[in-house]
């Protein structure tokens, strides 16, 4: 996980720690930052509710793939709102590479995520 953003937010700290969690493709981890009652979604995949599911959605999706990395190259709030975008690159099983752009926006309370929302194609996998 890399971030170049020029800029930083308060929430800033949460994203690297969370994408570093991802990148490592420890589901545990994502989930640690998820409050118990969060609403997730992943690009065109059906919503998730719950810490329990996300953990298990994240640990089946990091089973599919080698690897992954994050360049977060934007970063942006408004109140208890943390958008970021950048590029995703993927190693796959057969160690061949893919590369796309993503945006995620993350409802933050009482430290916790609530709402995660992640815009990524991941149809070329």
């Amino acid at each position: 996980m890399e971030i170049t953003a020029q800029n930083t937010t308060q929430h800033t700290p949460l994203l690297s720690l969370l994408y570093s969690a991802v990148d490592a493709m420890d589901a545990k981890g994502v989930a640690s930052f998820v409050a118990e009652n969060v609403t997730f979604k992943l690009g065109n995949f059906d919503t998730l509710n719950g810490r329990t599911d996300v953990e298990n959605a994240n640990a089946s999706f990091f089973e599919t793939i080698k690897a992954m990395r994050h360049t977060i190259s934007g970063i942006w709030e408004s109140g208890s709102t943390a958008f970021c975008d950048g590029l995703v690159h993927y190693t796959r099983k057969d160690l061949s590479e893919h590369e796309v752009p993503f945006a995620t926006r993350l409802e933050v309370q009482d430290g916790k995520i609530t709402d995660y929302r992640i815009y990524v194609d991941i149809s070329g996998l």
